[in-house]
């Protein structure tokens, strides 16, 4: 790594404990039946991926809940797949400042959007999406569990099979646990 690189990312380190001592969120624990709105954060690099996000989008969609998906695309530009759609929104690398903070109007409104769950897909190293999850003010955070990575309301642990499908359904099936 070069020495530019490992200032920015330091300097985005900096910033991203700043957001999250900064952020003034009520936290207050949710299950499904509460659940009236659903943010989802994902690495939407691949046309595979968003496949893979569609079902879990399309699940909280037909219990009646306001859900939105912002996906992250770690490339330079756009395809035809990253098509904004109602619940489909997404930011790339042109969106994110010299220090991979990611800014503009999309981000803006995901980020101040009261949503009662918020769902990381991503692991810590999606430094974009790491960021927006420090940022948001939703009243639960739910990600993937990681060692000294305390940001999260509810950390899923997956201790073999580490796969996007498990972690969705890990979510699902604890969400429909809580407060029963």
């Amino acid at each position: 790594m070069s020495y530019i690189q490992n200032f920015r990312l330091k300097i985005n380190q900096f910033l991203f404990l700043r957001e999250l001592k900064l952020n003034q969120r009520v936290r207050s624990v949710c299950n499904i039946d509460e659940a009236k709105s659903i943010g989802i954060l994902y690495d939407a690099t691949s046309e595979e991926n968003i496949n893979k996000i569609k079902p879990f989008v399309s699940y909280f969609f037909e219990l009646r809940k306001d859900v939105k998906a912002l996906g992250y695309v770690n490339d330079k530009k756009l395809s035809y797949c990253h098509t904004p759609k109602l619940q489909y929104d997404f930011f790339y690398q042109k969106d994110l400042n010299w220090f991979y903070k990611p800014q503009n109007y999309i981000i803006d409104n995901f980020v101040k959007r009261d949503y009662d769950i918020l769902i990381n897909l991503c692991d810590s190293s999606c430094i974009p999406i790491k960021y927006l999850v420090a940022k948001s003010i939703a009243r639960f955070k739910i990600g993937m569990y990681e060692e000294n990575f305390d940001i999260y309301d509810l950390m899923i642990e997956l201790k073999k099979e580490k796969s996007i499908q498990k972690l969705m359904d890990e979510i699902k099936h604890y969400i429909n646990l809580i407060n029963k």
